[in-house]
């Protein structure tokens, strides 16, 4: 049985065992085959997207920063239909889930600590108690701990280190500089 035509399958078999509705079968088999082609057509789609991102990607990242370098570094121009396009250097940064504890760590004075405390419905007091008192007085109610560091917050911290000559440690972070062209779209005509 294919994984289309499974549910089709099965009406067939309910049709056999009860009676149906005049044409209702075929109402459902016509709605549920447009189903499965648009289904089909949306995943082509989204892969035919992905491509294009792709595509886009290495436009914005290498081939039109190069070939504007290669033009005595320009960093500005603007095409016939009013688009204007910019390159400009950019740092991408991000934490490795195996190196986040180490790089946090080092992020110390940036990071945002949050701590989650679940109570079961109705234990507003013992809530209220342990907003003074949690290590004290409720050491048996399970927690979750999460420390992060914002994406922005992080990135602005590279930006600022890398534009003081200093560098991030390569074992807690990836860091990702480049140029990225910038396209700001002329009016529709």
């Amino acid at each position: 049985m294919s994984k289309e035509n499974w549910i089709f399958d099965s009406v067939e078999k309910h049709k056999k065992k009860e009676k149906l509705p005049e044409g209702g079968l075929e109402v459902v088999t016509a709605i549920g085959n447009k189903l499965v082609e648009k289904k089909k057509n949306l995943a082509k789609e989204e892969e035919r997207l992905k491509v294009l991102k792709t595509e886009i990607r290495e436009i914005e990242e290498k081939e039109l920063p190069d070939a504007m370098a290669s033009c005595n570094n320009m960093t500005r121009f603007d095409l016939g239909d009013g688009s204007q396009i910019s390159v400009k250097d950019d740092l991408f940064c991000s934490i490795p889930e195996d190196k986040r504890a180490g790089a946090l760590k080092w992020l110390e004075e940036l990071i945002k600590h949050d701590v989650k405390v679940s109570f079961a419905k109705g234990e507003y007091d013992e809530a209220d108690k342990l907003i003074s008192v949690l290590n004290k007085n409720f050491k048996n109610i399970p927690y979750d701990e999460k420390s992060s560091v914002h994406a922005g917050t992080l990135k602005a911290f590279a930006k600022e280190r890398y534009s003081l000559g200093e560098t991030l440690p390569e074992e807690y972070f990836s860091v990702y500089e480049a140029s990225i062209a910038k396209v700001k779209l002329g009016k529709e005509k």
